[in-house]
């Protein structure tokens, strides 16, 4: 089924259900969330739950998990698509997937007599998941409101989904030689404080209160963060940083001044030169380079 505005109640709603909408300003109310993925194709939809907000961005989706209370606010223009998933569903497609013999039940995202669990975190889109997305927002968009069509992507969705989460406890094998529940609860945490770097990233946001928003010690954190990532919090946020100027290089007439305060630097001067190191071109020349390629583009 495919509906243009969030449902009130969307745990009681029957079937996959797709919610493809377009607004500028929208508040949903506090709700009782099935398993559901949530993703734009423009703008931004910020998620709350008990325990974390969520920037969900045209790179990033989000998923909630059944029984989760969840709100949603949009403040500027976005295009949206949310995949609700019946209940029963991705239970009945994980059986499909997994073997008796298969260690990935031992890996604890599913537990019997409960519903299928995944880390409730944002996700880069990839060649699994990004491709059945786009398939059901074209559906939407042409009206193609066929069940058979939108469960047989669902199951896509979900198959994408547990390979994803296989993946996943392979960075969680990197910690510390700890028992699995421990190590999942630091990965746990340590999500929990990337996405407060995601929301807060153009800001000046000491490693302290990082790290308090994992509930660990600085030395801990710090640690921690570079085995699963690879890189230390001060170097993923300044690479944030650099990836948002470069886009609002290329989408904006910002002034590169402004961008550089936009995006959390305080010395242009040290912009420039970051920018020059990480793209091997200064910021002015990058656009004058884009522009005139953009240019170029049209007139073919």
């Amino acid at each position: 089924m495919i509906i243009r505005a969030y449902p009130e109640e969307p745990a009681k709603m029957q079937g996959n259900t797709l919610v493809h909408l377009k607004a500028s300003c929208d508040v949903t109310a506090r709700h009782v969330s099935p398993l559901s993925i949530r993703s734009t194709m423009q703008g931004v939809e910020k998620h709350f739950t008990g325990n974390a907000s969520y920037s969900v961005t045209p790179d990033r989706f989000l998923i909630i998990n059944s029984g989760s209370e969840c709100e949603s606010k949009i403040e500027c223009e976005t295009e949206s698509l949310t995949v609700f998933f019946d209940r029963g569903f991705a239970e009945r497609a994980l059986a499909s997937f997994i073997t008796p013999g298969e260690r990935m039940l031992n890996n604890s995202f599913v537990h019997p007599a409960q519903p299928v669990t995944f880390f409730e975190k944002t996700y880069p889109h990839n060649h699994t998941i990004s491709p059945a997305l786009m398939k059901l927002r074209f559906a939407s968009r042409i009206d193609f409101n066929d069940s058979e069509f939108i469960n047989e992507n669902c199951y896509l969705l979900l198959e994408g989904l547990m390979k994803l989460h296989r993946e996943l406890y392979a960075e969680i094998a990197r910690l510390p030689p700890v028992k699995l529940s421990t190590k999942t609860e630091l990965y746990r945490r340590i999500c929990r404080a990337r996405e407060f770097i995601d929301d807060s990233y153009s800001q000046r946001i000491p490693l302290g209160d990082i790290a308090r928003e994992a509930c660990l010690s600085q030395f801990h954190f710090l640690r921690v963060f570079k085995i699963i990532f690879g890189q230390t919090p001060h170097q993923y946020v300044l690479r944030k940083r650099m990836n948002k100027a470069l886009d609002l290089l290329r989408s904006s007439e910002m002034p590169v001044t402004q961008i550089c305060y936009e995006v959390g630097l305080e010395s242009p001067a040290s912009f420039s030169r970051m920018f020059k190191i990480r793209y091997g071109i200064s910021p002015d020349s990058f656009r004058e380079q884009h522009n005139s390629f953009k240019y170029t583009f049209r007139t073919l």
